[in-house]
């Protein structure tokens, strides 16, 4: 019996192509599972200028906040200072979107001109100091 060893090469290389193919295929799929589910700055508070900044960066990588969390940074009287979290998901195309964090009046003016402009809230959260008594909203827009 004679052996094809040229038959024997082939079969070689077509089984490496598929291997490779097939782990190419694998990872393309766990990246598209990683960028599905929503994705977090870490667990740092942003001061308003950072979370700027940040949301700026996720928008470049074509994301946009699903959820925000807010809180005081600074809760004596007289000080205007708020910290913010953000998860992330993967902006939809030709999504528009909006944030904002401050007292729940400056929010409500908000919610008024994002619904003329036809932007939609998704999320909103309000948070109360216990020892001052002051509260601080925060809210997404998508349109």
């Amino acid at each position: 019996m004679r052996f094809n060893h040229e038959l024997s090469k082939r079969a070689g290389k077509a089984g490496a192509t598929i291997g490779v193919l097939l782990l190419l295929g694998g990872c393309a799929s766990f990246h598209a599972f990683q960028m599905s589910r929503p994705a977090r700055t870490g667990d740092q508070w942003l001061t308003t200028e950072d979370a700027d900044k940040a949301v700026n960066a996720m928008a470049a990588k074509g994301m946009m906040p699903e959820t925000i969390d807010c809180r005081f940074a600074d809760t004596r009287p007289g000080q205007v200072a708020y910290l913010s979290k953000f998860t992330w998901m993967r902006a939809p195309a030709n999504t528009r979107y909006h944030w904002e964090i401050g007292d729940p009046t400056y929010l409500a003016s908000k919610e008024v001109k994002a619904n003329r402009v036809g932007l939609r809230r998704v999320f909103a959260k309000v948070v109360r100091d216990p020892a001052s008594g002051q509260k601080v909203g925060c809210s997404v827009w998508v349109g």
